[in-house]
């Protein structure tokens, strides 16, 4: 409640004659104007990827005053949970990020953090208010997608009549995460006959694992014995015989990561 004095204002005017004045002053515990209501709002990127960086932007409306101008200060804090549970953190930690002066606080997520298999993520953003701002929150449902893949095939030797023979698959993905599961491998010989021939141990399926390194990078391998390609001798009718082979790697994708497929062929002779 604001109570108010009466204080009495005595006004002479020529001899013998009083006026008298009645004015009002506010109580010093008058109470001060209520905080200006503000809207919250998050932004992000309108596609994200599986493995890559991103910025979240919290704004608060109206996040100023008419003249004279008055800024909203304070913080705002962050909170990202996945679809599973997961949650996530702005690099330099989500709690306490203050506005700047266009009533903005960003949250940077690392590379690698959200995934596909997460998604979508809830991003929520709080703001605590001021003396002069009230507080409040918004809140983002942000997809993320699984990214494209790139499958590479190497071999330890060039295939040779008759040569065991090692290829390696290399699955490269979306930064700061790596590709999971399997990789398909197809090999045929064509040595007057076509021939088919299977990885030894683990036959066609192999499975993905880091490489050792600074660098890590998701390979399978493929081992194939002795005599997998075997150009025959040569003859009269043929006196120099050649013999062709492809070996085709796919990379089966995973929940953050798509589907992907190379080959390399050769031939060799007698």
């Amino acid at each position: 409640m604001i109570r108010s004095r009466v204080r009495k204002i005595v006004v002479v005017v020529g001899m013998g004659a009083v006026a008298t004045a009645t004015a009002l002053a506010l109580s010093p515990f008058s109470a001060s104007a209520a905080p200006t209501p503000t809207v919250t709002t998050v932004t992000g990127p309108a596609t994200v990827v599986t493995g890559h960086a991103v910025t979240f932007t919290a704004s608060v409306s109206p996040f100023k005053t008419p003249a004279p101008v008055t800024k909203a200060t304070g913080t705002i804090s962050f909170t990202i949970t996945g679809s599973d549970s997961s949650t996530i953190s702005c690099t330099g930690g989500n709690s306490a990020l203050p506005l700047n002066g266009k009533g903005k606080a960003v949250c940077q997520v690392a590379a690698g953090s959200l995934l596909a298999s997460a998604s979508p993520y809830t991003v929520s953003a709080t703001y605590t208010g001021d003396a002069n701002f009230g507080g409040g929150a918004g809140v983002l449902s942000q997809s993320v997608t699984s990214a494209k893949t790139r499958v590479v095939l190497t071999y330890d030797t060039k295939p040779a009549s008759g040569s065991a023979t090692t290829f390696t698959a290399t699955v490269t993905g979306g930064p700061g995460t790596l590709p999971t599961g399997s990789v398909l491998f197809s090999v045929t010989a064509t040595t007057g006959v076509v021939s088919k021939a299977h990885c030894n141990p683990g036959g066609v399926l192999q499975p993905l694992s880091p490489s050792t390194g600074a660098t890590p990078v998701s390979q399978a391998t493929c081992t194939l014995a002795a005599n997998w390609f075997k150009v025959p001798v040569a003859s009269k009718t043929s006196p120099h015989p050649m013999g062709t082979w492809t070996v085709s790697a796919s990379y089966t994708g995973d929940a953050n990561f798509g589907f992907s497929t190379t080959s390399k062929r050769g031939t060799s002779k007698i």
